[in-house]
């Protein structure tokens, strides 16, 4: 609209991803994930070197916090020895290709920065983003990139919702308070999930397919 263009919102497909989505009621039990712990949801990421970077100081977080069930959201496209730094650790699952189950019975998250923030908050889960890229990828999209947060979540409310811990401050002690915050810290939570709720209102606008569809028709008429 800046630029002068006609332009129409239709919604976020994210939205209508997760509308359709039918949660498996015996994902807990198939998985082996223990129920009586809190469940904290691990989201490394869908690239490689996302992985390389962020499966050393998510074990680091595992390693701290014995008494939590940890979940990694792993993908199969992606070689299994990325996981290795974590898999071990009796504390810890690895579940493949099942982000929704996951963030579907999780307490809180530990997300990479990307659409997963986003579908976090729209699950209502309480989470911090952690970030680390090489520091001469960092400094290119910094002179480039003119945002105040990274996370579409903090992007779309227009402040600060959640935590985002990036390069040097994505280290243990940073993180582990944040975490503790979100699985202990009900107050903490509850302010969290109420911005995500404010978020959610502003995205929904019904179904973005179906919107899309519907003003394509108009204008081809």
């Amino acid at each position: 609209e800046k630029c002068n263009w006609d332009v129409d919102y239709v919604g976020n497909p994210v939205l209508d991803a997760i509308k359709s989505f039918k949660p498996n009621p015996d994902f807990l039990i198939k998985e082996g994930i223990d129920q009586s712990k809190k469940i904290v949801a691990l989201l490394p990421g869908s690239r490689k070197m996302e992985l390389k970077r962020i499966i050393p100081l998510m074990a680091e977080v595992v390693r701290k916090y014995p008494e939590l069930q940890f979940v990694v959201a792993a993908v199969k496209n992606l070689p299994g020895e990325l996981y290795k730094e974590i898999e071990n650790y009796s504390n810890v699952k690895l579940v493949f290709d099942a982000s929704y189950e996951l963030l579907h019975v999780a307490q809180a998250a530990m997300v990479t920065s990307g659409t997963a923030t986003l579908e976090t908050a729209i699950f209502n889960v309480p989470q911090v983003v952690v970030y680390k890229t090489g520091r001469l990828e960092y400094l290119i999209a910094a002179s480039v990139v003119k945002v105040e947060y990274i996370s579409l979540v903090n992007l779309i409310a227009g402040k600060k919702v959640v935590k985002e811990l990036i390069q040097r401050e994505a280290r243990l002690n940073s993180v582990g308070e944040e975490l503790s915050r979100l699985v202990y810290d009900e107050s903490y939570r509850k302010e969290m999930m109420t911005a995500y709720n404010l978020i959610y209102k502003t995205l929904d606008t019904g179904s973005a397919s179906e919107n899309t569809a519907g003003l394509m028709l108009e204008y081809l008429k």
